[in-house]
C-alpha cells in the first residue's frame, strides 16, 4: 500500500472514517502512560478538577471533611510559645494542602515540612488519599519538638500514612540528606525577622533549584515585592514557546525603587527572543521531502511564513520540524562571581585584631584556591580594622566594626572555578559569627 499515490490513500481514509474505522484511541496500556505522565495514575480527575476549578464546591469540601480530621487534630501536642508554636484550625491546615495542588506541587512530588506543628503533613496525606492514593509523593518532617515528630509518626502508622519524620534544629546546617531534595516547602516561620530569613534560608538549601530565582532577584533588586503570582490568567493561542500558559505577576511598589536599566541613554543590547536566541530550524515538506532552513538570516524567518507561502518546489503547506538549533548572542554565563557576606555578634577582640584578620582572609583566599598576588591591612582610628587580599582573579576585602560586633566581607572572582564558598564558609568560622548572611551577586550576566 505503501506505493499507493498519496490522493488514493487519502480518500480510502475518508472512507473508513465514515464506516467508523480508525478512530483515535488509546488502549489500557496507552491510557495508563497518559495518567502516568500527567501525574494523574489512579487518581479520582473528577474530585481533582473540581477541588481546583470550582470554589463553591472546593469550600463545601472542606467543611464537610473537618470533622474527620479533627480527632487525628485533637492529638495534637499543646502549643509550646518559647519556640512561636501556634495551632493552626482545622480548616487552615486543609487550605494550606489545597494550596499544593493548586501550584501542581502534591502528585508525585518530593515535599518537606520544615516545622510542622501545624500537621501540614497529615492535612497533605488526607488529601491524597481522596484524590490519588497511589500517588508516589513523599513527605519529610523536620522538626525540633521532638513530641510534633512521635505524635505525626504514629498518626503515620495509625492510618498508613508514608511520612517520613526526623528530628531538626533549624540554627543548625542542614543535613547533605535533605539538601536540594525537594519541589515544596511548608514552614511557618517564627514572628522575628532573624528567624523569618534563618527558615527560609534552610528551605531554600532543602527545594532543588529553581530556573526562575534570577528574574525574581531582578525584581527584588529594583525595589517590587511580588504580592501575588496568578497561575490561572493568562493562556495564548498558540504560543509554543511558553507552553501556552504563563504566571501573572502581581507587583507592588515601595519607597526603594531602582530601576534595573537606567533611562539616561540608548538601550542598545538585544532584548526580543529571536534576538537573544538565533533559532534555525530545518523543516521537510511532507509532500515532496524537500528540507529548507527557517530562521533569521534565511528565506523565511517563521514557520509561519513558510506555511502562508507553501513549499518552494510543491506549494504543500505542512511541514516536519527535521533540526533544530539555537545559538545564543550574548554571554549568558556570569563574568564574575560575588558574595556580599555579613558577619554579626562577632569576638569584639578579634575585629580589631589587624594581624589575626589578615591571617584569616589570606588563608581564606588560600581555601578558595586563589593566587594571592598582595594584601594590605590596617587598623581603622578608633578601632576597627580595613583590609584586601589582591588576588590574581579579583579581591577579598573586609571592614569591621569592633563596637557593634559586625564585620562586612566581599568576595569576588572572575574565575568560576574558585572554591568561594569555602572561602565564605572559613572566614565564617574563624570569626565564630552568632548570625552570617551572604548575598550571591552573578556580575555580568
Amino acid at each position: 500500500m505503501t506505493d499507493l499515490p498519496i490522493p488514493i490513500v487519502s480518500a480510502m481514509k475518508k472512507e473508513f472514517a465514515k464506516q467508523g474505522w480508525g478512530k483515535h484511541s488509546l488502549t489500557k496500556k496507552g491510557q495508563l502512560a497518559i495518567s502516568q505522565y500527567f501525574q494523574l495514575s489512579g487518581a479520582d480527575d473528577k474530585l481533582y478538577l473540581q477541588l481546583t476549578t470550582d470554589d463553591a464546591f472546593r469550600s463545601e469540601w472542606i467543611t464537610k471533611n473537618i470533622s474527620e480530621l479533627s480527632t487525628i487534630y485533637d492529638a495534637r501536642p499543646t502549643a509550646d510559645v518559647a519556640i512561636d508554636q501556634a495551632k493552626c484550625t482545622v480548616e487552615t491546615a486543609l487550605k494550606r494542602a489545597l494550596l499544593a495542588l493548586d501550584y501542581t506541587m502534591l502528585l508525585n512530588k518530593r515535599i518537606l515540612c520544615l516545622g510542622d506543628d501545624d500537621f501540614i503533613s497529615i492535612a497533605l496525606e488526607f488529601l491524597l488519599k481522596k484524590i490519588a492514593p497511589y500517588s508516589a509523593t513523599k513527605i519529610v518532617v523536620l522538626d525540633i519538638d521532638r513530641r510534633v515528630l512521635n505524635t505525626i509518626s504514629k498518626i503515620a502508622k495509625d492510618y498508613e500514612l508514608p511520612i517520613k519524620v526526623d528530628y531538626y534544629n533549624v540554627q543548625e546546617p542542614l543535613p547533605i540528606t535533605y539538601t536540594q531534595q525537594f519541589d515544596c516547602v511548608y514552614t511557618d516561620t517564627p514572628y522575628t525577622l532573624i528567624g523569618a530569613q534563618l527558615f527560609l534560608s534552610r528551605a531554600i538549601n532543602a527545594l532543588k533549584p529553581e530556573e526562575q530565582w534570577e528574574l525574581q532577584q531582578s525584581l527584588q533588586a529594583m525595589g517590587f515585592v511580588i504580592n501575588s503570582i496568578k497561575y490561572d490568567i493568562n493562556s495564548y493561542e498558540g504560543a509554543q514557546i511558553l507552553g501556552a500558559t504563563s504566571q501573572l505577576l502581581v507587583l507592588q511598589t515601595t519607597d526603594q525603587m531602582v530601576p534595573y536599566i537606567p533611562d539616561q541613554r540608548k538601550f542598545t543590547r538585544p532584548i526580543y527572543t529571536g534576538e537573544v536566541e538565533r533559532k534555525s530550524v530545518v523543516y521537510q515538506c511532507n509532500h515532496c521531502k524537500h528540507s529548507l532552513t527557517v530562521g533569521t538570516g534565511n528565506q523565511y524567518t517563521t514557520i509561519n511564513q513558510l506555511q502562508s507561502s507553501g513549499c518552494p518546489s510543491c506549494k504543500n503547506k505542512k511541514f516536519s520540524q527535521i533540526k533544530r538549533t539555537v545559538q545564543k548572542t550574548q554571554s549568558q554565563h556570569a563574568l564574575g562571581h560575588h558574595i556580599l557576606l555579613e558577619l554579626h555578634d562577632c569576638d569584639v577582640a578579634l575585629l580589631n585584631d589587624v594581624q589575626k584578620i589578615k591571617t584569616i582572609m589570606c588563608q581564606a583566599a588560600d581555601k578558595a584556591k586563589a593566587t594571592i598576588v598582595t594584601e594590605h591591612f590596617h587598623h581603622f582610628a578608633p578601632y576597627g580594622v580595613s583590609g584586601v587580599v589582591i588576588i590574581q582573579e579579583s579581591h577579598l576585602t573586609i571592614h569591621t566594626w569592633p563596637e557593634y560586633g559586625y564585620a562586612a566581607i566581599d568576595v569576588f572572582t572572575c574565575n568560576s572555578k574558585l572554591a568561594l564558598q569555602e572561602a565564605v564558609q572559613y572566614i565564617t568560622e574563624q570569626f565564630n559569627a552568632g548570625n552570617a548572611t551572604q548575598h550571591y551577586v552573578h556580575r555580568g550576566k
